[in-house]
Formats: C-alpha cells, structure tokens, sequence
C-alpha cells in the first residue's frame, strides 16, 4: 500500500447515502493524476473501499455516539464557501431534472448558493449506478409522501 496524504486524493462517491451509493473511481485522482495512473491497480482493494464507505457513519455511531461533530463542520464548510463567496467545489445534494430527485454532486459554491454543477466524466457504468440511485431515491420520497397522506388522513 501506497502511503499518500489524504488531502492529495480526489475522490467522490455518489448517489443516496446507503445502498446505493457508489465511488466514482473513473473521477478518482492523487494530486490531479488519475488513480489508475498514479499507482497499480493491486495496491488499492476498491471493492472493500467502498464498502467501508457505506458502513462509515455506522462505525463513528458506535465509537463515538453520533456524528453530529462531522455534519457540523460539512455544514460550516458549506455555509463559509456560501458566505465568502469561496466558489469551492463540493458535493452537494440538489435537483438533477433528468433523474427527477435531489442527491448529491461536486458544484461549485459562492455567495449565490450552487454557481455551477460539475460534470463529472462518468463510465456508461456509473451513470447507471447514479441512474439507479436516483429511482431508489424518488421510490423512498413518493413512499414517505404517500405514508405522510394516509396518515394524515386518518388523524382526521
């Protein structure tokens, strides 16, 4: 295994935060080269990567109790790139027209909210992964939606 700081490598993993979710490993990079350039295939388990990306917050939970600390300092990232007109790129959930939800994607952030969203070169694969997490999204709003007008109507 390579040892690299953490702060030279570029990854994102898309989709809802879940099941679904997936790394972009064809936008992966270690200091602007790409990760398939810039070191062996062998040195880097993808598979068990991203698995541990989809258990993350579960493993914080259990060490620390919650992950209120985490979310607190994204969300006062987010709110300085929005208030000092930063223009950072970071991955922020909003609405895709062609998958019909909101999730997340790198845009880029100034005073005005999302200046930009980033287009990212994804494979025929993960685009469909993304597809994929996008309907797992809308199933999950329109069954909370659908649970939200039931119950409404029987308080009535």
């Amino acid at each position: 295994m390579l040892q690299i700081a953490s702060n030279q490598i570029n990854a994102y993993v898309l989709g809802e935060h879940g099941d679904s979710q997936f790394v972009a490993w064809s936008c992966a990079s270690i200091a602007g080269v790409p990760i398939d350039k810039a070191m062996p295939p062998e040195a880097l388990d993808r598979a068990h990567l991203a698995e541990e990306c989809k258990h993350e917050a579960q493993h914080i939970i259990k060490a620390k109790g919650s992950i209120a600390f985490g979310i607190g300092s994204i969300v006062a990232g987010i709110c300085s790139s929005i208030l000092f007109d930063k223009r950072d790129v970071r991955p922020v959930s909003h609405f895709q027209p062609d998958l019909g939800c909101c999730l997340s994607l790198p845009v880029v952030l100034g005073r005005k909210g999302i200046v930009h969203t980033i287009q990212l070169p994804l494979t025929t694969g993960e685009k469909t992964k993304l597809v994929e997490s996008g309907k797992m999204i809308k199933e999950t709003v329109q069954s909370l939606t659908e649970e939200d007008r039931v119950s409404g109507m029987a308080a009535i």
